[in-house]
Order: C-alpha cells, then structure tokens, then sequence
C-alpha cells in the first residue's frame, strides 16, 4: 500500500472529491518489469498480453504500451480503448466466448483472436470466404481439465478441436496457427505447469512436424501483495517459481528449434500485474451501535472495491483525523448503499471516529470497471507519478454522466 499521511489525503479529496483511487504508476512498472524478466530468463521469447478485463483504464493501458505489451480484449469495447491508446491491430488479442461482429472484424484488421466454440468457428469460415485473395490466421481455446472443482464453460475440447481443424481445411484461405488457454480460480503451481504440458502435447498432436506461432497460457499467476493480504493464501508462487513451471518447459520442448521458429509464448496477466498498485480511500461518514453490533458507514461500497473484498481481508490503514476516537471490537465497514451484503470490511479491532479515513490496499482488479451505475456514480482514480505528482487518468462522475442515455419524455 502507499505510504500517505492525512495531510496528503486531504489535499487529494479537496482536489478530486472523496472516495478515490490511487495507481502507483512507479511500483506497477517495477512489477510488469520483475515478472517480464522472470519468464524470459526461461524462454525469451515470451510476451505480456495486459487483460483490459480486468481493468481497463486507458492510463494503465498505455503505461502498459509503453512497456512494450500487447493487449487481450473480450468485447469490441476493449478492443476500441485498445486502439484508441495506439495498438496497432497486430499487437491485440482477442478473446472471449461472444465476440460477435466486433470478433469478425477485428480478425479481418489482423487481430489474434482466439476461437472459443464451434459456431464461432462456422461464423469465421464464412467471414473469410468474403476475401478469397487475403489469408487469415486463428487460434483455439482450449478447454482442459486441470482437477479443479468445475466444469469451464469456455473453450473447446479435444473432439471439438479436431471438428474445428476440420471446418478450417475447408476454408483454404483460413488456418490454425496457435492455441490459447485460460483455467480460473486455479493459481497454483501444479495446475499452471500441467497447462503447460497439456498445451505443448496438444501442439505436438496438431500441429505434427511443425511448431504454431504461439502458445497463450492465458492467466491466473499470483501476483504481489501486502503481507497481511498474502498470510490469507496457502502458498503465493514467485514469479521465477511459474517460469520454472511453464517457460522453462516451453523452452525444452522447443530447444532444437531456431530461433525464429519457436512459438511466442504469451500469458495474459491482469490482477497479476494491477492489482497490488491501485489503493482505495475511503471516509467514515457514521458510527453506530445496533444491538451490540457495531458499524462504520463509509462513502464508498464493496462495489468500488471488487469481489475479493467479499472473499478475504483486504489490507486497510485507518487515517485519523484528529477527531475524538472510540475504541471498538469487532466492528464492520459497510457501504452507502441500501443492500445487507454491502460489508467492506468485518471484525476491526481499535480507534475509529467519524470523519477518519479508510485506505484499502489490493483493489486494482475489477474494481472500477466492475462498479456499476448503482445509487451513487463512481469516483476519480489518480495516479501518482514518479515525480510525486498527482495526475487525474479518471474523472469523477456526475449524475448527467449516468443519465443521460435515459429518456426523460414520454
């Protein structure tokens, strides 16, 4: 988390309003930049492909340009903030089990784009037929059992891969040239390395006596965190432990291979590279005992902080304001709006008034983009630059904002 004193609180929400997110853009680099240099150790041809999923504002989206990373897009939304920041098409990959016509198109500018069902695969074939003198490549999501607890909706198994390939030769200005991968809510280190050989056998199978232009293992690695966040996790992987377990493996299968040869190895971080980078301040608006239980009301919600505030203990610093405190055991910080479930925050223990501030650490995945236009609009993000500076990357939003695609006449 940011090291702020109150001073520097207060000078942010008289400048920006209250609540706010901060990106530190310094830290985020020095990240992106520790994770970059652990995988190519092991294979140097990989590549970072930033998830705009997961938090997409155009700030961090160009910082991540600026490192030399490609973009992963799900939605013709994404893929407008994508080239909108400056991607050329090449430098995009597109995901995602519903690309409609924003998927069609993005693949005839020369996109990647990763195929996720069969109809899809239908829709591609017909697309390209349109274009006999131009030749199109594809890749296929592929949906694997790693042992986890369910079934993934996304991608296709064996038996669809093959009808897929199948579609493809049909298509002759059309062919496979990479296999991409995604496995939620499956971190760790055995499930990451058996994607891996599961991938590298599935190339082996079909692409027979050549090597694809690449491998996308898509995302899920740990990333950093605070240590009172990370004791919450059974064991947090470093980076160099996940090269190890698909990088290296990469680099062995395809050691004999030139150079120029060797498939790109992709993986699409989100959380990984943004999540420990972006903090939440919010303020204590009210306190109150209702038998016997007590609650802190903040201006802010758990939607401004993501779901993982429902699942763990974010990592929080109390900023007093100088006001009288109470001592208080077990209380709960909990939202503006008028939901039971909205609880940031259980069990604090120690002083807290009105008006004191909350600073929430780990929030920098879906958070803002996941906010929705609920009661209240969202808040300004501001970044603070290696100079020390504040810059505003997000404007805080105003009601007209919210309502003006509704009609207010009959």
């Amino acid at each position: 988390m940011m090291d702020l004193s109150l001073s520097e609180i207060e000078r942010l929400e008289a400048a920006f309003g209250s609540p706010l997110y901060l990106f530190d853009e310094t830290a985020f680099t020095q990240n992106y930049h520790e994770l970059d240099a652990a995988l190519k150790k092991q294979y140097p041809k990989y590549q970072i492909s930033y998830s705009y999923k997961t938090n997409y504002t155009p700030y961090i989206c160009s910082a991540v340009k600026r490192l030399n990373g490609y973009a992963e897009v799900v939605s013709g939304m994404e893929y407008e903030i994508a080239r909108r920041v400056g991607y050329p098409s090449d430098q995009i990959i597109f995901n995602g089990p519903n690309k409609g016509e924003d998927g069609l198109s993005a693949l005839l500018e020369g996109s990647i784009v990763n195929v996720d069902n069969l109809d899809e695969m239908s829709a591609v074939c017909e697309r390209v037929k349109d274009f006999p003198e131009k030749s199109f490549e594809i890749g296929l999501r592929v949906n694997m059992d790693l042992g986890q607890s369910f079934t993934s909706r996304f991608g296709m198994d064996e038996r669809d891969i093959v009808k897929a390939f199948d579609l493809v030769k049909e298509a002759r200005n059309l062919s496979v040239v990479g296999l991409h991968c995604h496995i939620s809510r499956c971190r760790g280190l055995q499930a990451w390395q058996k994607r891996a050989e599961i991938m590298l056998g599935l190339a082996d199978r079909f692409f027979a006596g050549r090597q694809p232009k690449y491998l996308d293992l898509g995302s899920g690695m740990f990333g950093k965190m605070d240590p009172v966040f990370e004791a919450q996790f059974d064991h947090v992987p470093s980076y160099t432990d996940y090269a190890f377990v698909t990088a290296k493996l990469v680099a062995d299968r395809y050691a004999a291979v030139s150079e120029a040869d060797k498939p790109i190895l992709f993986t699409e971080p989100g959380t990984t590279l943004v999540n420990k980078y972006i903090d939440f301040i919010g303020r204590v608006d009210a306190v109150k005992t209702v038998r016997g239980k007590s609650f802190a009301v903040l201006n802010c919600s758990e939607h401004n902080l993501g779901e993982t505030c429902t699942l763990k203990r974010l990592p929080i610093k109390i900023l007093h304001a100088g006001r009288q405190t109470k001592t208080y055991e077990g209380l709960a910080f909990v939202g503006y709006t008028c939901l039971e479930q909205d609880v940031m925050y259980t069990d604090y223990c120690g002083a807290l008034a009105v008006g004191d501030y909350v600073q929430f650490g780990n929030v920098g995945g879906y958070s803002n983009v996941y906010k929705p236009p609920f009661i209240w609009p969202n808040c300004a993000m501001v970044a603070r630059k290696s100079s020390g500076e504040y810059a505003v990357i997000k404007r805080r939003e105003t009601y007209e904002d919210l309502l003006q695609t509704y009609s207010f006449h009959e």
